[in-house]
């Protein structure tokens, strides 16, 4: 028996006898689709057979069509109306049509309209509506408004009211589909829902039609044109409204990078020849590229490639392609192994037993099948290898068709969309870059998502000539390709690949260092110079992994000696050097020299130079080198910071830890909330949260730095978004300015910021509270720096700003704006405050066996120093009872005892040990 299940419900089930659900009870039916209210019910007595379930049938006499005269059953009174009748019409009236067909022919039996649109309602009518109604109901019947006998007078007695109200859309169109699918190409149903206009006057969902004219509704006779053009969002650019949303993205980002006029240097005639090749394709070749080019680069067999939305048969799509270079046919494929890939595991089975070869499985049929051949001896005048008569074989049997997209083709688009995407994250996988834009067009385009308005405003062409680009997109290709390895931990694989890359950047370096060096700092890290040293990163972790620490502190000195590309990573590059030399080489002075260079280093953040002060203190004061190294400790510039204040808790935590997850604990109030068996878990984060919210504190919110940051994002965001700084903007898709993680953002900005942080220490908590209310409103949900989620509404926020007090706002604005990489990390975990008692605290949560980092040292430090309460929280873990989990076997353990006790009772292994570590102790 499962003893951990839960409870489902508090209360116990009551048992019920289904029989009872099957009793004989009076059925009432109400009928809302027969256009009347009566309803029908059975009583048990009439049933024919009582112990039976009651079968309820719906019935209706014959009704007269009102077109025709003719007899017909109520449920085919539409089909009637609708093909019969109007045939019938139209046969025997010729070209003069004495019959009017009035609003009451239809009966209202008709279902509510698929597509529901939540507009205004529009009641009143006018008679231009009324003969716009009329005229769309000739057209219905096949007739031209002119030739139409309908007349006003006629519908004056029509006891059912003209509703002139339409399906239009507002710019935003809300859609709710309904069970039943909707023909949008069905003339009937056009008819249909004009109909529904007419009889469903006062419904609640109503419609608008003054956004379109009598000569647009005139204009399109069948409904799916009319839909096409009502449901054109008239807020956003409509260019490529009848094109996919892969293909407009595709022709989007290709217009974008060839229309940019600091690019047009970077192109030749080839780029052009393919661009505009791409061009003139039919659509169907252009939305096939686009998929195509958007999957993993590969050969596929023709049944493999099937996209209903396109086309039911893409030969002649495909055959397009192939015709322009743009996709490589089974022509030119002669490779045996990638054939072989290709094939299914019934086909090689088929493909062995003809060639006579044991199947042992797919994994290791290319090699079997290689081996097979380079071991058969060619026949004797036949210029064909066993090879190729093999690879011809599985052409004519089993793989006729297959198609990969040309690489060379392939490189220029993405060299192209390279350009478009410098903005995007660096980690982007290439494959997914113009996935990942292609779905933030998407989310733009439907309105699930939104982007600050900002001017795009370029001055610095990044390359200066073509060459240079060749070069970038190389190197990009080549990391993304180590990523791969360093991601698998593939150490040897990686060392292999990244050995002529020292070469190519000494190479590079010479040719191109003055013109990266004249380019700003956050536009410097997209040239190729940069991505060679995250190589170098990559290659150092794996040099390491391998316990090469002499390469890698080859490797680390002349990435310190160069000063153009990465230079905020020169801290990183110091500690990991000063690690190397000291533990693993025992090299302890030259250590001691690289330690003394960077606390003198001007690029070595103050994280770094605090973890390598602590470094070089243990360093000369450690026994071994206390007497050679500590006379020259005082000679280093050390950054300390004081010790801050701690709190300690307990806390209840599971025996061990549940599998994925961290340490988990049960919450103080699981006692009062659960049922036998039951328990509440939680964090460490969580645990000390609610020990806050127990001691004074009425809000809290687990967000590190996002919390205070969400504040001051709204406070600064107009110097984020409406400064008009060169190149930091490159496409209307961009969340954040390119130079926002640098140093670059507070340098270009300082005045207008440094303004701001005198107004926000001069204002009033009211005044800060009216422009952060301002900013939200303007604002809210756009996709930017601000975490929106990090409060749940401007109540939250502005109990947050009674407690803060301006100055410390402002220190803390100014301090992350300076270096927003660096100090976005190590911020306290946890924000608590009491807006009726106005105070507040910040603390950093540490579980069992974890210590403060130097970042979050640094931060209670400075916080402390503005007089801030922060302090550092440390849960001790407690036992606690397994609580419905399977009984163990205690094991029984001895009690502990004295020195003398044991010394008493012979255990001599145990004394000498004791003794051992009292006399390290005392010369300590």
């Amino acid at each position: 028996m499962n003893r951990n299940r839960k409870s489902v419900s508090k209360t116990p089930v009551q048992k019920t006898n289904l029989l009872h659900f099957f009793q004989r009870t009076p059925v009432s039916v109400s009928s809302t689709q027969l256009g009347a209210t009566e309803s029908i019910t059975i009583p048990p007595s009439n049933l024919p057979n009582p112990s039976a379930t009651p079968f309820i049938t719906r019935t209706r006499p014959p009704t007269e069509c009102p077109g025709c005269n003719k007899i017909v059953q109520y449920y085919k009174l539409n089909d009637h109306l609708d093909n019969e009748c109007i045939t019938s019409l139209l046969n025997s009236s010729g070209s003069s049509l004495e019959v009017s067909l009035a609003p009451k022919t239809r009966i209202t039996d008709l279902v509510v309209p698929e597509l529901v649109l939540t507009t205004p309602s529009s009641t009143t009518t006018t008679p231009e509506s009324e003969e716009r109604v009329l005229n769309l109901s000739s057209v219905k019947q096949g007739l031209s408004p002119s030739t139409s006998s309908v007349t006003k007078e006629e519908t004056k007695n029509d006891p059912l009211p003209i509703n002139d109200d339409l399906h239009t859309t507002p710019s935003t169109p809300r859609i709710q589909k309904e069970k039943r699918k909707y023909n949008s190409s069905s003339k009937k149903n056009f008819a249909r829902r004009q109909q529904i206009s007419v009889h469903f006057k006062d419904r609640l969902v109503k419609t608008d039609n003054q956004k379109n004219s009598d000569t647009i509704l005139n204009k399109y006779s069948d409904w799916s044109n009319v839909k096409k053009k009502l449901f054109v969002d008239e807020a956003k650019p409509t260019k490529f409204e009848s094109l996919p949303y892969y293909l407009e993205t595709f022709l989007f980002l290709l217009k974008t990078t060839f229309d940019e006029p600091l690019h047009q240097h970077l192109f030749n005639e080839e780029d052009h020849h393919i661009y505009n090749e791409f061009k003139c394709l039919s659509l169907e070749a252009q939305k096939l590229y686009a998929r195509l080019f958007s999957r993993k680069f590969q050969w596929r067999r023709k049944e493999k490639i099937a996209y209903e939305d396109i086309a039911a048969d893409l030969g002649n799509a495909l055959a397009e392609l192939c015709s322009t270079s743009l996709l490589l046919g089974i022509d030119q494929l002669d490779d045996l192994p990638t054939l072989l890939k290709l094939l299914t595991q019934f086909e090689l089975k088929q493909l062995f037993k003809e060639t006579k070869i044991p199947f042992n499985g797919k994994g290791n049929a290319a090699e079997v099948l290689m081996k097979h051949c380079r071991s058969q001896p060619c026949l004797s005048g036949s210029v064909q290898s066993m090879k190729d008569r093999m690879t011809a074989k599985i052409k004519r049997q089993y793989v006729k068709e297959c198609y990969k997209l040309n690489e060379e083709t392939r490189r220029i688009f993405l060299r192209l969309f390279l350009l478009s995407t410098l903005h995007q994250r660096q980690e982007e996988e290439e494959e997914k870059g113009q996935q990942q834009q292609s779905f933030k067009m998407l989310q733009v385009k439907i309105g699930e998502k939104s982007y600050p308005s900002y001017r795009i405003f370029r001055q610095t062409p990044i390359f200066k000539q073509r060459d240079h680009f060749l070069k970038y997109g190389e190197a990009s290709l080549l990391e993304l390709q180590i990523r791969d390895s360093y991601d698998n931990k593939q150490w040897e694989t990686l060392v292999k690949m990244t050995e002529p890359v020292q070469k190519t950047f000494e190479e590079y370096s010479k040719e191109y260092h003055r013109d990266d060096l004249n380019l700003p700092l956050f536009l410097r890290r997209y040239t190729a110079g940069s991505v060679f040293v995250y190589i170098f990163d990559k290659r150092i972790e794996a040099l390491q992994c391998l316990k090469r620490y002499r390469e890698a502190v080859d490797l680390i000195k002349m990435l310190i000696n160069q000063n153009v590309y990465l230079p905020t990573h020169r801290g990183y590059w110091y500690e990991r050097l000063a690690l190397n030399l000291e533990q693993h080489l025992k090299e302890p002075y030259e250590a001691f020299e690289m330690i003394k260079n960077a606390l003198n280093d001007s690029w070595v953040s103050s994280a770094h130079r605090f973890a390598l002060s602590q470094r070089a203190m243990r360093l000369c004061q450690s026994p071994r080198w206390k007497q050679k190294l500590g006379p020259l400790l005082g000679e280093l510039p050390l950054l300390t910071a004081a010790e801050p204040r701690c709190v300690i808790i307990t806390g209840r935590s599971l025996p061990r830890d549940l599998p994925g997850h961290k340490s988990m604990f049960i919450r103080g109030d699981s006692d009062a909330n659960m049922d036998v068996g039951d328990i509440t878990l939680c964090s460490v984060e969580e645990l000390v949260l609610q020990h806050y919210m127990e001691n004074g504190y009425t809000h809290g919110v687990h967000g590190e730095g996002s919390t205070l940051w969400t504040v001051i994002g709204l406070l600064f965001w107009d110097v984020i978004y409406k400064s008009e700084i060169a190149d930091v903007f490159l496409s209307q898709f961009q969340a954040i300015p390119l130079d926002f993680d640098t140093l670059d953002f507070y340098q270009s900005r300082q005045s207008v910021i440094e303004h701001r942080l005198d107004c926000i220490r001069n204002w009033s908590s009211s005044e800060i509270m009216e422009e952060i209310t301002k900013i939200w409103n303007e604002n809210h949900g756009q996709t930017s720096l601000v975490f929106w989620d990090r409060f749940s509404d401007l109540d939250h926020v502005g109990g947050l700003i009674q407690c803060i007090s301006p100055h410390s706002l402002a220190a803390i604005s100014q301090r992350l704006l300076q270096n927003y990489r660096h100090y976005r990390s190590g911020f306290p975990d946890l924000t608590v405050w009491n807006p009726k008692e106005k105070k507040w605290r910040i603390i950093e949560v540490k579980g069992p066996n974890d210590r403060l980092s130097p970042k979050q040292t640094l931060w209670l430090d400075f916080l402390v120093s503005l007089g801030v309460e922060a302090e550092v929280c440390h849960v001790q873990a407690v036992g606690a009872k397994r609580m419905g989990a399977t009984p163990q076997v205690a094991i029984k353990s001895k009690s502990p005892r004295t020195l003398e006790e044991e010394e008493g009772h012979g255990n001599e292994k145990f004394v000498r040990k004791s003794r051992r570590v009292k006399a390290k102790i005392d010369n300590i």
